[in-house]
């Protein structure tokens, strides 16, 4: 069998067992350690779980192997310094996300001195592997923790060393927990409860007072008990007043400097509720000995992940872009149509919307014939396009592709379990509804923008008797250069929607900023303003910015980088530019115009194709970047995800009218799937 195969370290089950029985110089021990964890390291093909079920199989039946064991784990943990794995492993470090981040560079050009006495360097050495934390989490946790119960069996029959770490630990986090809870974020929320004693400094009190009993050693097991229950009363309401503060962050608004502290906190406070646990007298419960296996994997990946930038970014940014998309989630609620009403207005919203997009394009080639210097050639074509995106966003009107990033997160928020379960069905027809509200939107755009482009076309040559192309050349190149056989139209497409999807995050993430900064308020009691501005208009113009500058900032940076866009290709040198479908229609309309309405049959078919196609990539590139970032803030398994396609697809085959016009009763879905209760029961987290 491959278990029993030599490893690249030369090692083996067998030969360990022998070694390990036979060891009698404990200096040997820290190179059987990292021994073993070779051979428990499963070779390629081979099952998570075998190597450690095997040597668990061998300890049962050996006792003499169970006793060296034992003997190994008590000399490590007793002889090597085991606090820093309690107090800083698997927890985020003190300062903010970005003084954390550039530590972590650092380290990671110029690693740090190691302890080579310390616990946490002999997990280095063991747990070698850039991916040991994978195998060690896909090992189940009953194996481990048969194990650890092996190996801890007789850690408190010495002189008890490891006792000693763990109480300098819990002193370390408890003080660590009292500064934090000292900090603006959370000390707010407690002054905002009138009669409120700070728990995170009624902490350390009290954990004061069980460390001085563990360390004098003359209470009974009973009063130790009772202690620890109420230090576990007053680390729940520790976490209270952190679930509090996250539960507020959806009308408050966060930071990631909040998130990061928040973590932070959390992970000290499960820590210390750990340590507590391993210090009462007692049997370690099945539920405390699960944790125990979570504290190993997590550090496990922490020591394969020390210097990951990428990691600290996926832990600390988790709350912030939940609340990114949260905000994109309520303003994607408002291109979701329902009813017939709905729909209706909400086309002729889109109208509008193809009227000032027509209106766009022209300002846009009209700018083409004015030759500046190219940064401020490109400027001008940003600033234009921010300007007809502003107008649209402050008028109501809407613009097809500015929906899927919204309407993503919007789609995101009807699984969040933070709002009463995950429903596959009610994914299933929220889709139907985003359809045919995006099929409403490219309708009144396109319905309007051509003809209208190609009549304000017309309307420029007959009142100044000059081409609003150039000439037929150009005319004839607008058309290619929507064509995806003569130029890399739906390439730039894609392009057009990642910056879709960016200006939607931009958007998010100053509604965010917004709301945690009490931007309305404080610009109400600004100083200069109230001596210049009457106090209702100041009140008015307040509210305005609050309500608005989230989806003014995102729209001006989305003119902008469209705008720039050729600009950094012809820079570069590289194929770098974008195509959006209405602006696209719009230039299809001047070139039809340029060419005298005298297209080859090859023309009118590529260019028709290549628009439509444009609109596709602009709506598929923003709008799966926007799901997946959503549907990661609430932390959506992924892997669940195709069990929604043939719920869409059943919907689909059963109404299929739904995806073009609203019915004329919101449909449920009882009347949707014909085994409501299997398929809701099968289609939850």
């Amino acid at each position: 069998m491959a278990l029993f195969k030599r490893n690249k370290q030369g090692s083996n089950l067998d030969t360990w067992i022998s070694e390990v029985k036979t060891a009698t110089d404990t200096n040997r021990y820290s190179a059987l350690f990292v021994e073993l964890v070779a051979v428990l390291r499963p070779p390629k093909g081979v099952e998570a779980a075998a190597p450690i079920v095997r040597l668990l199989q061998c300890l049962e039946q050996d006792k003499q192997l169970a006793q060296a064991l034992r003997n190994m784990f008590v000399y490590l943990f007793n002889t090597r310094d085991c606090q820093s794995l309690f107090t800083h492993v698997g927890i985020l470090s003190g300062g903010t996300f970005f003084s954390e981040m550039f530590r972590q560079l650092r380290h990671k050009l110029l690693p740090p001195l190691p302890d080579k006495r310390s616990m946490y360097y002999l997990l280095q050495q063991a747990f070698n592997k850039p991916d040991d934390y994978k195998w060690v989490m896909a090992v189940p946790a009953e194996h481990w923790i048969a194990l650890f119960r092996i190996v801890s069996a007789d850690m408190d029959e010495n002189d008890r060393p490891f006792e000693r770490y763990l109480t300098e630990a819990l002193n370390v986090l408890s003080y660590k927990v009292t500064y934090l809870g000292l900090e603006d974020e959370l000390s707010r929320k407690i002054k905002a409860e009138p009669g409120q004693i700070n728990p995170f400094v009624e902490q350390n009190k009290k954990i004061q007072t069980f460390i001085y009993v563990i360390t004098t050693g003359d209470a009974s097991a009973h009063y130790l008990q009772r202690l620890a229950g109420e230090l576990y009363d007053q680390l729940n309401d520790c976490q209270r007043i952190i679930d509090e503060v996250r539960a507020g962050a959806a009308a408050q608004g966060t930071s990631m400097e909040q998130s990061y502290l928040l973590l932070r906190a959390t992970q000290q406070l499960q820590r210390i509720t750990l340590i507590i646990r391993f210090l009462t007298p007692g049997d370690l419960p099945e539920s405390t000995m699960k944790r125990v296996v979570n504290l190993f994997a997590s550090i496990i990946e922490s020591v394969n992940k020390r210097f990951s930038i990428s990691d600290l970014y996926k832990k600390s940014s988790g709350m912030l872009a939940y609340q990114i998309a949260e905000h994109k989630s309520a303003s994607g609620e408002h291109y979701i149509t329902t009813t017939r009403s709905q729909y209706t207005d909400f086309f002729y919203s889109a109208a509008a919307g193809g009227v000032i997009i027509a209106l766009a394009a022209v300002v846009k080639a009209l700018l083409h014939k004015v030759h500046l210097a190219p940064f401020w050639q490109y400027f001008f074509y940003g600033f234009n396009y921010a300007v007809a995106f502003v107008i649209l966003f402050l008028t109501g009107a809407s613009l097809a592709t500015k929906q899927p990033t919204m309407t993503a997160s919007a789609l995101a928020s009807s699984l969040d379990s933070r709002k009463g379960g995950v429903s596959f069905p009610g994914l299933a027809l929220t889709f139907g509804k985003v359809w045919r509200s995006q099929f409403a939107s490219f309708m009144g755009n396109l319905i309007v923008v051509f003809p209208l482009a190609y009549l304000l076309s017309v309307a420029w040559t007959e009142l100044t008797g000059t081409p609003l192309l150039h000439d037929k050349k150009e005319a004839l190149q607008s058309l290619r250069d929507q064509n995806p056989l003569t130029s890399l139209a739906w390439v730039y497409a894609c392009i057009t929607g990642v910056c879709l999807f960016v200006s939607g995050i931009i958007t998010g993430y100053v509604d965010n900023k917004v709301i945690y900064g009490n931007v309305a308020k404080r610009l109400k009691e600004h100083p200069g303003l109230k001596r210049r501005v009457p106090g209702e208009s100041l009140n008015r113009f307040a509210d305005f910015m609050a309500r608005n500058l989230g989806g003014i900032v995102g729209n001006v940076c989305l003119g902008f980088m469209l705008g720039f866009a050729k600009l950094i290709g012809e820079f570069f040198g590289i194929p770098f530019d974008i195509r959006h479908i209405t602006i696209s229609t719009a230039y299809f309309a001047f070139g039809v115009d340029g060419l005298d309405n005298q297209l080859s049959a090859n023309d009118w078919i590529g260019t028709t194709l290549g628009v439509i196609g444009i609109g596709f990539f602009n709506f598929l590139i923003s709008f799966s970047l926007a799901f997946y970032v959503a549907i990661r803030s609430r932390n959506i398994p992924i892997g669940r995800l195709p069990q929604v396609g043939k719920l869409i697809w059943k919907y689909l085959i059963k109404f299929p009218q739904d995806f073009i016009y609203p019915p004329r009763q919101d449909r449920t879905e009882e009347s949707v799937f014909s085994q409501p209760a299997n398929t809701t029961a099968e289609t939850k987290i």
